[in-house]
């Protein structure tokens, strides 16, 4: 389905420094401080696993309280640390020289100190299919540029931006993992092709440019349209493991890049805010993840304040997020793997009529699923092994229930259904 394009807008040099805030960490390992505790920016949080698996800290400053995961055990298990800087500004880069060799090894040595990446690199993240690297090195290494909603161009803003370093940072990491062939992807808008293209040619990195159809981003769809062979992804699968490919975000690249040419890793990352009631443009601020996600924008902290419901990432797979499962204090936070919130205003339920077998649900299904048959399963005993099997290739893109006349509820039943629901900063909600 075809959604007007916004502009790409212009993303600025990360800044040295930004205002202090609070910062909420989640930590996949028991963390090992406690509350009181001075810590200092870079200082391990955990004790690191042989896969990578580390957290350290963005700040320095002194450690508010240590909680456990929602259902975990205080005595062991993953939990959030809240730590206060101890200064008015916070620096957001971390002294750290990259791999050396470029060689996995060495690469999860270093990833050691500085923890997970985002988790929506090719659906699973970096480090994911980085350890899927290890056991068999992908083919192709792909960096997908197209937008994951085209009037919300984060990509398409990031590629606009940092030409050099998106293209730079892919061959990296296809070095890193001895891929044999590497990919760009990008919309087709001239403002993003022409610096993006000059780029492409200095470091011989393929470009592929097309219209920006959704949700044309998504990981199934992005292995099945351009990889050679029609390689089939199912939904939630390690793309590195299950078709040997890498798939990796635009700022996971530059990040890369910009490690690798200024011996600084990146702490803080674009946050962009998007208000489509309200027809403002979408707007831009650095953060860290786990501060207030108020902090990014006055207006966004008066309608968080007021309880004005907020999305994180593709606003069409409507995972509204909670203010209760963002912090402690009942504060969202600005999360770990979304580079998008999108603030909305508060529409009533549509009440659901019965199916009109009007077939729009198939027509418009990007894997060729028949939604209607699907939501009957959903209400029949029984019927789960049937389901699973297409629920495999659903990429809750949401366009069913867009263009459902009888608004029925159908992709948020398949979510359900999948056991999927609304995740913000690692904890479900």
């Amino acid at each position: 389905m075809e959604f007007r394009a916004s502009r790409p807008i212009r993303v600025g040099q990360p800044p040295e420094q930004i205002e202090a805030h609070p910062v909420r960490q989640w930590c996949e390992r028991k963390p090992v401080v406690a509350a009181g505790q001075p810590v200092r920016q870079g200082q391990p949080l955990v004790i690191a696993d042989a896969g990578g698996r580390g957290c350290v800290s963005q700040v320095t400053g002194t450690v508010r309280q240590v909680t456990p995961a929602q259902g975990g055990d205080a005595d062991g298990g993953a939990g959030w640390v809240t730590i206060d800087p101890s200064g008015e500004h916070i620096d957001t880069q971390l002294v750290l020289a990259p791999p050396r060799d470029r060689t996995l090894d060495d690469w999860f040595g270093v990833l050691d100190q500085v923890g997970p990446w985002g988790g929506r690199d090719g659906g699973v993240g970096l480090s994911a299919q980085l350890r899927a690297a290890r056991q068999k090195p992908p083919q192709w290494v792909v960096c997908m540029g197209l937008d994951t909603f085209p009037p919300y161009p984060v990509r398409s803003s990031l590629l606009r931006s940092f030409p050099d370093d998106v293209v730079l940072g892919t061959l990296i990491l296809a070095d890193v993992v001895g891929a044999r062939q590497s990919l760009m992807l990008a919309s087709q808008h001239p403002s993003v092709l022409s610096k993006l293209r000059v780029s492409c040619k200095n470091f011989n990195l393929p470009l592929i440019a097309q219209p920006s159809v959704y949700p044309c981003a998504d990981p199934t769809l992005v292995v099945w349209s351009h990889v050679p062979g029609r390689r089939r992804l199912t939904v939630g699968a390690n793309p590195v493991g299950e078709v040997g490919v890498m798939l990796i975000d635009p700022w996971t690249a530059i990040r890369v890049a910009r490690w690798f040419t200024h011996y600084k890793l990146d702490l803080a990352r674009p946050m962009m805010v998007a208000w489509p009631r309200s027809g403002t443009p979408m707007t831009v601020r650095y953060a860290l993840v786990g501060q207030p996600l108020g902090s990014l924008d006055d207006q966004l902290a008066t309608v968080l304040k007021a309880g004005g419901p907020v999305i994180f990432g593709n606003p069409m797979a409507d995972r509204l997020v909670s203010a209760a499962c963002g912090s402690d204090s009942g504060e969202l936070v600005v999360p770990g793997d979304e580079l998008l919130v999108t603030v909305i205003d508060r529409l009533d339920e549509p009440q659901p009529e019965p199916c009109i077998s009007c077939g729009w649900c198939v027509d418009v299904c990007p894997t060729g699923l028949r939604p209607n048959q699907m939501f009957e399963l959903c209400g029949k005993a029984g019927a789960g092994p049937a389901l699973n099997k297409q629920l495999s290739w659903c990429i809750d893109c949401g366009l069913c229930s867009h263009v459902c006349p009888s608004s029925l509820p159908l992709a948020q039943s398949f979510r359900r259904a999948g056991g999927g629901g609304g995740v913000s900063n690692g904890v479900e909600c």
